[in-house]
C-alpha cells in the first residue's frame, strides 16, 4: 500500500493525522482572524471590529473598536472611542450601518474621524460585504 503525500512529508499517518487534521482547519481560522483584527492610524481606523456600542440618552454615540482609538490624532471620548454627536445629520444611517456590522461580525472598512473636534468625531464609515 502507497504512503500519502500527507504522510510522507509530516512523517505521521493514521489517527495522527485524523488529529492534525482537525485542529489545522481551526487553528488557521483563528489565525486568519487574529492577522485581520483592523488597526488604527492618525487619521482613521481600518478593517475594526464593532466591540461596543454606547448611546446615550441624549442621543450621542460612543463607539468602540478592535483598534486602538489612543493613536488617532483626535482625543477620543475616555481614550477608546470615537462618537456620533447627538443631533448629527445622518446618525441613525450611521448607527444602522455600524450595528449591522456588530451583530453579523464584519469589519468596519473604514471609520474616517475629524481630528479637529473633540471627541473624535466620525465624518464617516465603510461597510463592505463580505
Amino acid at each position: 500500500m502507497k504512503k500519502s503525500l500527507d504522510s510522507k512529508v509530516l512523517g505521521f499517518s493514521g489517527d495522527k493525522m485524523k488529529l492534525f487534521k482537525s485542529l489545522l482547519l481551526p487553528l488557521l481560522c483563528f489565525s486568519s482572524t487574529a492577522v485581520f483584527a483592523g488597526v488604527c492610524n492618525p487619521d482613521f481606523c481600518h478593517k475594526v471590529y464593532i466591540e461596543r456600542l454606547y448611546v446615550e440618552a441624549s442621543g450621542k454615540i460612543f463607539i468602540g473598536t478592535s483598534g486602538d482609538e489612543k493613536i488617532l490624532n483626535c482625543n477620543a471620548e475616555s481614550g477608546s472611542y470615537v462618537t456620533i454627536p447627538a443631533g448629527t445629520p445622518g446618525a441613525d444611517f450611521l448607527y444602522s450601518a455600524l450595528l449591522t456590522a456588530q451583530t453579523t461580525n464584519l469589519p468596519i472598512e473604514v471609520i474616517q474621524v475629524d481630528d479637529n473636534l473633540p471627541g473624535c468625531v466620525v465624518q464617516y464609515i465603510t461597510l463592505d460585504k463580505k
